[in-house]
């Protein structure tokens, strides 16, 4: 007979039950982006670009880049790109080097952006009826978890403060303010942790 071992805390298998809850919070989100880009006449790939387009921040506005990005071959973000010229979403003009080509929203594409830019709308709201601190708190851990993710590889891009050069981790001890961004001189809140931040510089393999 197995001998059955108390576990008050429930702690025995909670990892695999984040890991469930986040996959499903994951077709969630994939549902409501497929739900956004038909009726925009899109697919989700071709919405994520016009939205990163629509976006300033630390990505080049290329093809490559954008393929880096949401983690596809060049090949199918250029199919993607070529359907959003086609749609008369997307142009492409000439970079500094005369080569690349730099790609910008049209005034349509414009348009079409600000319609889509309510997409998550659902998970926002749900998110806002949790109290300040459960949210600082939960994004704070889930920017660990993907930036030790993109150290082993499995998440290609993430300009987040926990994978920049100036992220001066736990140098505070405020535990509401406990990191240091040193390229503010600052201390950081883990309310204003960045997802995608335009000063952001890649921190060192050894960091």
């Amino acid at each position: 007979m197995t001998e059955h071992v108390a576990d008050p805390g429930g702690t025995a298998d909670l990892d695999r039950r984040l890991a469930d809850a986040l996959e499903r919070l994951g077709h969630g989100m994939r549902s409501l982006a497929q739900r956004s880009a038909r009726a925009h006449g899109l697919t989700p790939l071709q919405q994520q670009a016009v939205l990163a387009l629509s976006r300033p921040s630390g990505a080049r506005k290329e093809v490559a880049a954008l393929a880096a990005e949401f983690d596809v071959t060049t090949p199918t973000m250029s199919d993607a790109v070529t359907a959003l010229e086609r749609k008369g979403l997307v142009s492409r003009s000439p970079g500094l080097d005369g080569r690349r080509r730099v790609l910008s929203l049209t005034e349509e594409g414009e348009a079409v952006a600000g319609e889509l830019a309510p997409w998550d709308g659902p998970l926002l709201a749900a998110l806002a009826a949790l109290p300040v601190g459960d949210r600082a708190a939960a994004l704070h851990t889930l920017l660990h978890v993907i930036g030790d993710l993109q150290r082993r590889g499995v998440v290609s891009v993430a300009r987040m403060c926990t994978t920049c050069r100036f992220f001066g981790r736990d140098e505070h001890t405020d535990p509401a303010a406990p990191h240091h961004c040193h390229l503010l001189k600052a201390p950081l809140a883990l309310t204003d942790l960045q997802t995608d931040c335009p000063e952001h510089r890649p921190a060192t393999a050894s960091a």
